[in-house]
């Protein structure tokens, strides 16, 4: 499954069913770009869990209701709850391990 760009507007309607992952970027941040292969990578191995970007420049309202503060920020939902937040590059082991 690919990963799919949300925004403010859709980001409850995403998260509420299932194990979701989001991945919180910026175009302009380095560490974001290179974390994103490995997302994209991962999201094609793990067909239980739901994988989307947001853009938090243009997305603050979620930036501020999850206090977003660095990036790249990975939220992983189960069925609309928030079980792990992750800040800062993470190779593919340890994304893999906070999917678990």
């Amino acid at each position: 499954m690919a990963v799919i760009e949300i925004n403010d507007k859709d980001f409850d309607d995403v998260i509420k069913e299932g194990k979701v992952l989001v991945d919180c970027y910026a175009t302009w941040c380095g560490p974001c770009r290179m974390l994103a292969p490995i997302v994209d990578e991962i999201s094609n191995e793990k067909s239980d869990v739901k994988f989307y970007k947001l853009d938090v420049d243009n997305n603050p309202n979620t930036s501020i209701k999850y206090g977003i503060m660095s990036i790249p920020t990975l939220l992983i939902f189960e069925n609309g709850e928030l079980k792990n937040q992750a800040v800062g590059f993470k190779d593919k082991n340890e994304l893999t391990e906070l999917l678990k």
